[in-house]
This record gives structure tokens, sequence and C-alpha cells, in this order.
């Protein structure tokens, strides 16, 4: 859906508001927002490591070049669970997209 209006910013007004303090908050809220729905989603089994997907996603917020970032990072585990892998016999298994998902359902509310 379109907007109903019209936001011009100068470049100095627009960096002003990506180094804000409250855009640093609202990115970060955001990024946990998708961890956390990502973490729902997680695979889950009843061996020792049912939580590995959950406990190998993290939330770090930084700031490069006056401009404030949040990033949902994944270690090894997840990302295969993500884009999949190939077995040992070649076989391939087809990625999961968890954290797409996450993203996508946040991006739509």
């Amino acid at each position: 859906m379109p907007a109903a209006f019209r936001l011009d910013l100068s470049e100095a007004g627009l960096k002003e508001l990506v180094s804000s303090p409250k855009a640093a908050e609202l990115s970060a809220k955001k990024a946990e927002e998708i961890a956390a729905l990502a973490r729902g989603e997680a695979p889950k089994n009843k061996r020792g490591s049912w939580n590995m997907y959950s406990r190998s996603i993290s939330v770090t917020a930084f700031e490069e070049n006056g401009v404030v970032h949040a990033a949902v990072q994944a270690d090894r585990h997840p990302l295969l669970v993500e884009f999949g892998w190939r077995d040992k016999a070649g076989r391939r298994h087809a990625g999961r997209h968890i954290l797409k998902n996450a993203l996508m359902k946040v991006r739509e509310s």
C-alpha cells in the first residue's frame, strides 16, 4: 500500500535521524522481534541438542559511519538449517528458511 504522505529530508537531516539514540532503540527492538520469531519456529528434537538453533542466534547492535545498525546473527548450525546442505552421501537437504520467514513476518506487520 502506498504511503499517504511524502517526507523529503536533506542529507544532514537523514544522517541525524539514522544516528539518533531512538533509531538505535527501534532497530534493536525490531532485530529482537525477528530473533524471537526465528527461535519460536526453530527445529527441536528429543536428543541432547534440542535448542541448539535457538542458542545460536544472537542480536548485535552497532554503529558504522555514524549510522546505527542491528543485526540478527546465526552460527553455522542455523545457517545450515536455513540454506540447506549436502550429507556425506551427496543427498541435498533443502533449507527451511526460518530466519527469512521471520524477517518477512516482521516486515509485513
